[in-house]
């Protein structure tokens, strides 16, 4: 690379292939609060979604894209995102009835609050708050 930018990465959405498009959607815009900045549904099926903070994803249809989801619970790459409040977010979530992973728990040597969850096709989703290194 030798100094060029020839190679410069830029960031996009993290991409989400979906079993039931219109689903995961909706509860990506309900439970996590995301909105639909963008909407393609002649061609192939696609939607850009972000939160007020800048949180950008985008989600596809799964089959369209030939894929066939397995047991989403092992992916390898995984959504982190950040609260304030970690244990609130959790109630939350329990309210929404989304199924919890791990935690929400508290790392003694770091000082910070950490869990997990799944979306509703079983994407896991880490969180940690605001003092995690």
């Amino acid at each position: 690379m030798s100094g060029t930018n020839k190679m410069e990465i830029r960031p996009r959405e993290t991409v989400i292939l979906a079993s039931s498009f219109s689903e995961l959607v909706d509860w990506y815009c309900n439970v996590l609060g995301f909105t639909v900045t963008q909407l393609h549904e002649e061609e192939y099926h696609y939607c850009n979604l972000e939160t007020p903070t800048g949180i950008q994803i985008g989600i596809a249809d799964a089959k369209e894209m030939g894929v066939v989801p397995q047991d989403r619970s092992q992916n390898t790459v995984l959504l982190q995102i950040q609260v304030a409040n970690v244990q609130e977010l959790f109630t939350h979530l329990q309210q929404a009835g989304c199924k919890t992973t791990f935690g929400p728990s508290f790392d003694q040597q770091g000082q910070f609050w950490f869990g997990g969850f799944s979306d509703l096709e079983g994407n896991p989703i880490w969180v940690v708050d605001e003092n995690c290194p």
